[in-house]
């Protein structure tokens, strides 16, 4: 790390009241949305000391997907924050930051395609860190289970800014002129493992397996609300779909994904994303996927499974 995490989501301008706890959907400004049907969680409970379970519905993925990464991704994200809002009082005036963000998927795993899929997420709060009272950092564990069984392991540190500390940090970059970028068009969606133009993040590049990355406020999957920076999750979306590219037309079953966040990616300027193949296990094959903006590396992720 550089010292610069990259901020998940921007503050919630108002105290929402707190979480409900047991069935009752879990309320949009716990997990910094401004859509209420992006809400994947549906409750939350406390089990022993740092325990807690959640319950979570995903929609049915888009036709010739397995299942949709970004509904991987945001489960964990809105786990997250929702333990930290609700059972550990973590400021929904601050900024949320994310350090690091590492998973595994089951091989094979898959949900349904033509209905809604139930799911459950356990999570454990490996450590904490406090400034006075004020919680500042939570390092946590989680698992995603369908019919009881785990087909996602994660592991990601949730930090938190405060305002004043954000803008400092931000400066001239704080207020952002919202969807005044130019978008380029995507690529073929099947070159990257999508089935529709609206999905694709990447642009073409200069050179093979190297893309611009495109930032699309239409996919509100991903950019549900304005932000300041490209969201965290977008950057993982983009390295999902690359290490794709880079395989294609072979395809590629991620399993396990390690992903460092080093400085902020901004909108005013490209952000280029670049994949190489790299040795793998035997039935494996192994992509590190790196996102360079001005020359600077903006973060890095290496995604490895089967491919054939």
């Amino acid at each position: 790390m550089s010292g610069r995490a990259v901020p998940d989501i921007p503050a919630v301008p108002c105290l929402p009241l707190p979480a409900a706890e047991g069935r009752d959907r879990i309320r949009k400004e716990y997990v910094h949305l401004g859509r209420s049907d992006m809400v994947l969680l549906t409750s939350w409970g406390r089990g022993e000391d740092g325990e807690f379970s959640l319950s979570a519905t995903w929609p049915a993925p888009a036709a010739g997907l397995p299942y949709d990464p970004r509904m991987l991704t945001q489960t964990v994200r809105q786990s997250g924050l929702t333990i930290a809002h609700a059972a550990y009082g973590a400021p929904l005036s601050d900024h949320t930051v994310l350090n690091y963000f590492d998973f595994t998927v089951a091989p094979g795993f898959e949900v349904p395609s033509d209905e809604p899929c139930d799911l459950a997420v356990e999570v454990t709060v490996k450590s904490t860190k406090e400034r006075g009272r004020k919680v500042t950092s939570l390092d946590m564990e989680f698992r995603i289970l369908q019919g009881g069984s785990v087909v996602v392991r994660a592991d990601s540190e949730f930090g938190w800014l405060s305002t004043r500390v954000y803008r400092r940090l931000r400066g001239e970059h704080f207020d952002v002129d919202w969807n005044a970028w130019p978008l380029p068009a995507p690529v073929d969606p099947r070159s990257v493992g999508r089935s529709a133009p609206a999905d694709v993040v990447l642009a073409a590049g200069d050179r093979p397996r190297r893309w611009q990355l495109r930032n699309d406020v239409d996919n509100t999957v991903l950019y549900d609300h304005p932000v300041d920076h490209v969201p965290g999750l977008a950057l993982m979306e983009a390295a999902d779909q690359a290490a794709h590219g880079a395989l294609h037309p072979v395809r590629f079953e991620p399993t396990t994904v390690t992903t460092t966040f080093e400085r902020y990616a901004e909108f005013d300027r490209p952000c280029w994303i670049s994949a190489e193949i790299l040795p793998a296990a035997p039935g494996e094959t192994s992509v590190l996927v790196t996102a360079t903006q001005d020359g600077e590396t903006v973060f890095r992720s290496r995604l490895t499974g089967p491919c054939g």
